[in-house]
């Protein structure tokens, strides 16, 4: 294993970011949920049982800080994961809490 401390240092910083915004139980969901695509507020809120105040904060923090793109079409409003190291993340921590290789395709439910 190369250890690269000195191109590591200044990514810390992001890397810490990005694990604290994906650290909140809901926001984590919600990632999970969009690594297969995008998704209306409707939709995750039927999928997560996320109330959906709850959700509108969950949603707007996580686009604060980058990690999702919004759409609006008509009054439904669309997001999907922006940020390729978050969509990464999630996948990584998709496959090692489900035990197998991350699929995009499967959609994590709310239990």
């Amino acid at each position: 294993m190369i250890r690269d401390s000195q191109n590591m240092e200044p990514l810390v910083s992001q890397a810490t970011s990005l694990l604290k915004s994906l650290s909140h139980a809901d926001r984590l969901m919600i990632c999970c949920q969009l690594r297969g695509g995008e998704m209306s507020v409707g939709a995750l809120e039927g999928e997560l049982g996320i109330p959906q105040p709850r959700l509108s904060r969950e949603l707007a923090k996580l686009r604060e800080e980058g990690l999702l793109e919004a759409r609006r079409e008509a009054r439904a409003v669309y997001y999907t994961l922006a940020d390729t190291r978050a969509h990464a993340m999630v996948d990584a921590i998709c496959s090692v809490m489900l035990g197998k290789d991350a699929d995009p395709d499967v959609r994590i439910r709310k239990r």
